[in-house]
């Protein structure tokens, strides 16, 4: 009975000692496995940040592509510029302008030229109402004084025309109580013709007037000289100083 219960627990013990050897083999099968697991999701975990630069390559190369696509955008605006400022500066419009400042009134008017032998060209017929008297008083009818006269009144009808007496530029046009509307010209050669008594003038300031020309039509007198009657106030200077027209008139 003892062997017998002997035999019971060495079988026991025996059977209990296999299945913790066939335990233990399972247990290293089952732990190779999943430290080869373990070891795979680690290789896997250590090759993702191997992959992580790869983006910021593509983004440095596209920035960079993005940097040189500008630098040769600017390149071309530079290019574009400088092409329309070259074009600019051979456009017919800019090549004008400095000859548009060059062309003035003034060079026409630089060659003015008046010779007094030739004189000066009657600008109306009519006879002398009045004559020039720079150095002795002569009587005014309207103003009932002795004055001098620095000019001369020349007769004429209201509406006849008035011309120019010699090549000029108008220099004024301007109104006075004395003598209505009035046109200033100069000849050239330090001479001035004042025309006044006018209406329907035809030239305006600045204009280039030729000998002959009609620059505008008698008026009716002024208040000035309402009893001497309807004339043309004809005055010529020289250097601003009243001369006497009749030493030039031909």
């Amino acid at each position: 009975m003892f062997y017998k219960e002997k035999g019971f627990y060495i079988s026991l013990v025996c059977g209990i000692v296999a299945l913790l050897a066939f335990a233990a083999i399972c247990y290293s099968l089952v732990g190779g496995t999943g430290d080869g697991d373990g070891d795979s999701m680690l290789a896997q975990e250590s090759q993702e940040p191997a992959r992580t630069p790869e983006p910021e390559t593509e983004e440095t190369s596209a920035q960079g592509a993005e940097d040189e696509t500008d630098d040769e955008d600017d390149e071309e605006d530079d290019e574009e510029e400088e092409g329309g400022e070259k074009t600019a500066r051979n456009t017919p419009e800019a090549e004008a302008t400095p000859k548009a400042v060059e062309t003035d009134a003034e060079p026409v008017k630089n060659n003015l030229h008046f010779d007094q032998e030739t004189g000066l060209l009657w600008p109306l017929e009519g006879e002398i109402l009045m004559e020039y008297s720079a150095d002795e008083v002569v009587y005014f009818k309207t103003l009932a004084q002795y004055r001098t006269n620095p000019a001369l009144l020349i007769e004429a009808k209201e509406g006849a025309d008035v011309k120019a007496s010699a090549d000029g530029i108008v220099t004024d046009i301007s109104t006075s109580e004395e003598t209505g509307r009035t046109v200033t010209m100069d000849i050239g050669n330090d001479f001035t013709v004042v025309y006044g008594q006018l209406k329907g003038i035809t030239v305006q300031k600045g204009d280039s007037v030729t000998e002959g020309q009609v620059i505008g039509r008698i008026a009716a007198p002024t208040s000035y000289y309402s009893m001497e009657g309807t004339n043309l106030y004809y005055q010529v200077k020289e250097k601003q100083n009243p001369v006497n027209p009749m030493l030039l008139l031909r």
